[in-house]
């Protein structure tokens, strides 16, 4: 608590002094002045002084300024920021209809987002419409953080058109709560389409708007503007610039670029921020850099829940699945509990590494020993766990068992199982299912195709490709990058589209010499196309994975680790070639496909072949 004396000298006279002196009476006639009285009140507002307002509130009563237009506003937004948006709310009933003016509704509905009771200020928003108020960007700003918090994309845009109606758009604190809007439901155009019409822009604009786009996937997008706010525009990056960019070198797997923003973060004295750091580690283990990422996570101060779970999966998605329960168990012997998603990562850990007995009493004690009823992504999880480890039927009696509803995340894993273990008759059964639960998504029918090309069954492999054609789906195509000396570069498969792609094509030819002699034979079987073994094995050679490691190999500095990230899963063919490649070439690769990294050293993977 702040003393009296610390906030203002005239406040502690007041309070202080004795009411029945002359003195005293002449100091409260000179203080009954709305000008004032502000100043105190907002003195109050600045140091959260529950109590001194409170006493404040009584003399401005006393002295009939209650409903001054200039008191009111603060006495409402003093109640809200001290957290009584109940008293803040008995002030308003209270006040006469003749005072109930646009300034007093915006208070109050600013003091419901604040304390994050958005549904009342919402409620708020459609009671002032009905009386005929006006709306200012004030109002604006409030409301569209309150239908932001709550999810209401619709309100959103409604009230865009209004602002627009009521020539608020040139507003900036409109302007940022408009791209926030738009960017937490991952909506970077409409985002952008404000942003490049705002006449003034500020750091919480380009940060919001760097948010948007690392949020709708647009990372190439993400890295332009903040080169642009920096280099063009004059503006510093904050915390949160950091936050919204750090997804970007996540994505493109850019180790360089990260470490050049965690050097930014050291010198800009951002390395006490919690969230920062979470964010950090996110990007390190993303590149690959699990080691830096602990190293990061040691050295905090302070760590809450999210910051252990983030670690937690740092250590998973790069297949130190023995660390990841570790760590998990550490994080409950230092007083923490697991909220639901770190139990999520968890469960996924044991479902990656083949922890089966594991994950299954983590599974069947989380309600008993942390009070979490398990969701839909937690049943996943084991059925994931059981279907990785071949135990289809168990996996099919556990989601028989289930009292949840069946999801597309549920059966899909067993679904590709069924592929890797070429069950066609349980893959034909899930495959009804979810054509039913998810008809539009298309990996459903890529995977069952695959299931039929497997044994080859190529006259329903071209059944199902014909009911793609008809719901107008199609399979996503593969695509590997490789970032060389701040360059991305990026491949598909058999793609001769490179301008030395002669080179490149050379290496493979050699690379695939090097490795057949260690022992490589070409799993013809993966290749989902009716052709002969020869075309099949060229097939293979040609993958983008291969494509980009040929051209890392070839652009690379001598002895330099590789990263490769791709947009699929690596197929099994190309995982048993790698392996070789880091053999034979004795250097070290890292892949990241959708599911996880795979560390390439010397002939093995980190996974050891699980997964």
């Amino acid at each position: 608590m702040h003393s009296v004396h610390s906030l203002n000298p005239f406040f502690a006279t007041m309070l202080h002094t004795n009411p029945n002196s002359a003195m005293v009476s002449r100091r409260n006639r000179r203080l009954n002045t709305s000008p004032e009285f502000g100043v105190l009140l907002q003195s109050c507002i600045n140091s959260r002084s529950l109590k001194l307002g409170r006493e404040l509130h009584i003399r401005i009563r006393e002295s009939g300024l209650e409903w001054n237009p200039i008191l009111l506003p603060k006495l409402l937004k003093f109640y809200s920021v001290c957290g009584q948006i109940g008293d803040a709310r008995e002030v308003f009933d209270r006040i006469p209809q003749r005072n109930l003016d646009t300034f007093a509704y915006t208070a109050m509905i600013t003091g419901y987002v604040r304390n994050e009771a958005a549904e009342q200020a919402i409620k708020l928003f459609y009671e002032m419409v009905e009386r005929g108020l006006e709306l200012d960007s004030y109002t604006f700003s409030a409301l569209l953080k309150a239908s932001t918090n709550l999810g209401l994309h619709k309100l959103s845009t409604n009230l865009h058109s209004l602002i627009l109606k009521c020539g608020s758009g040139s507003s900036l604190s409109v302007g940022n709560s408009l791209i926030h809007a738009y960017g937490s439901v991952e909506d970077a155009y409409s985002a952008h389409n404000v942003f490049v019409r705002m006449p003034d822009r500020d750091i919480v604009s380009w940060s919001s708007m760097i948010h948007a786009s690392s949020s709708a996937k647009y990372f190439t997008q993400s890295v332009i503007l903040f080169s642009k706010m920096q280099f063009e525009e004059s503006i510093r990056p904050n915390e949160i610039t950091i936050v919204s960019l750090l997804p970007a070198c996540s994505f493109f797997s850019s180790l360089r670029k990260g470490q050049s923003i965690h050097a930014y973060v050291i010198r800009s004295g951002f390395d006490s921020n919690i969230i920062v750091n979470s964010s950090l580690i996110t990007m390190y283990s993303r590149c690959g850099n699990a080691d830096a990422a602990f190293m990061l996570f040691n050295n905090m101060e302070e760590k809450n829940v999210f910051v252990w779970t983030t670690m937690i999966e740092g250590f998973s998605i790069n297949g130190n699945f023995e660390l990841a329960l570790k760590l998990f168990k550490e994080m409950q012997e230092v007083g923490l509990n697991p909220n639901s998603f770190t139990l999520i990562v968890v469960l996924s850990a044991c479902s990656h590494g083949g922890l089966i007995e594991e994950g299954l009493m983590i599974f069947d004690t989380m309600k008993e020993r942390f009070h979490i009823d398990p969701g839909t992504e937690h049943y996943a999880c084991v059925v994931d766990m059981l279907s990785r480890g071949g135990k289809l039927n168990e996996a099919e009696n556990f989601i028989e068992k289930m009292e949840l509803p069946l999801t597309g995340s549920i059966l899909g894993s067993l679904l590709g199982a069924c592929r890797v273990h070429h069950n066609v008759k349980l893959g034909e059964k899930l495959a009804v299912k979810l054509f039913q639960l998810e008809p539009y998504n298309e990996i459903n029918y890529v995977v069952l195709s695959n299931i039929y090309a497997s044994v080859g069954r190529w006259d329903d492999v071209g059944r199902v490709r014909r009911l793609m054609a008809v719901k107008g789906l199609s399979k996503s195509s593969g695509c590997s990058w490789v970032e060389i000396k701040d360059k991305v570069y990026v491949f598909g498969a058999h793609d001769q589209s490179h301008l030395e792609s002669e080179s490149i094509y050379q290496k493979i030819a050699e690379l695939n010499y090097l490795i057949v002699k260690e022992g490589y034979v070409p799993s013809t079987q993966y290749v989902l196309h009716d052709v002969d073994d020869d075309d099949k094995k060229s097939l293979l050679s040609s993958h983008s994975e291969r494509l980009a490691i040929a051209f890392g190999l070839l652009k690379a500095p001598p002895n330099v680790p590789i990263r490769i990230m791709k947009n699929l899963r690596v197929c099994v063919d190309c995982h048993d070639a790698i392996k070789l490649i880091s053999k034979v070439v004795a250097r070290d690769f890292t892949i990241r496909d959708t599911r996880r990294f795979h560390h390439f050293s010397q002939g093995s993977c980190s996974c050891g072949d699980y997964w």
